[in-house]
């Protein structure tokens, strides 16, 4: 049960990155929900634009965290992207356990590496997974801007640089469910009884 949740949460959140999962959704059907707590190998997806791997146990955690490790280095770099599909987006869950500061950090550094080249990562452990947050009553409607929507609003507002924007932080439930990056700009659709509807935007961090 747990882990058919996570999958349909999963789901909604690849959907609303814009992801075709056609294939994420063939592979889970053929996947023993057992093979998810084994320590034999992670368990990997793949979407259109992104790898999704299951690591649920401790000694799973350390092995793809040591194995992300070779990111930094341009041959392991090449030889991890063969290895998942070539997909520079990566979604990584991880079991409930305490995850250690030197592993937050390596993951940090990991991600730089794979923002540098146009993708990114983002960690989720099963309790983060078991809602999809975006579907709370309080919490208003984020949308990712693209490149020339951004241009177009900083324009609109006589904004000269993102550093007079309001910020969200990259390590924000909402900014990692939509799959935001450092200097990705975000509309947040807010209501007030006064003035409506209204558009605000925040630059992620």
């Amino acid at each position: 049960m747990e882990i058919e949740i996570i999958y349909n949460n999963v789901r909604e959140m690849l959907l609303e990155r814009g992801d075709n999962i056609d294939e994420f959704d063939e592979h889970y059907a053929d996947v023993d929900k057992d093979e998810y707590y084994s320590d034999k190998n992670v368990i990997e997806y793949h979407t259109s634009n992104t790898t999704i791997i299951f690591a649920l146990t401790k000694k799973l955690k350390r092995s793809i965290i040591e194995e992300m490790k070779g990111l930094k280095n341009e041959d392991t770099f090449e030889v991890f992207m063969d290895k998942y599909n070539n997909k520079k987006n990566i979604i990584l869950i991880l079991n409930n356990d305490t995850i250690s500061t030197p592993q937050v950090q390596q993951l940090h550094e990991i991600d730089k590496v794979l923002q540098k080249k146009g993708g990114m990562i983002h960690y989720f452990q099963i309790k983060n997974l078991m809602f999809n947050p975006t579907k709370h009553q309080l919490v208003p409607k984020h949308s990712k801007l693209t490149p020339e929507e951004t241009t177009e609003v900083m324009e609109k507002y006589l904004i000269k640089g993102k550093a007079q924007m309001p910020f969200i932080l990259h390590t924000d439930v909402i900014a990692k469910w939509i799959g935001l990056k450092q200097g990705d700009v975000v509309k947040i659709e807010r209501y007030n009884e006064n003035s409506g509807l209204y558009n605000y935007y925040r630059v992620c961090v």
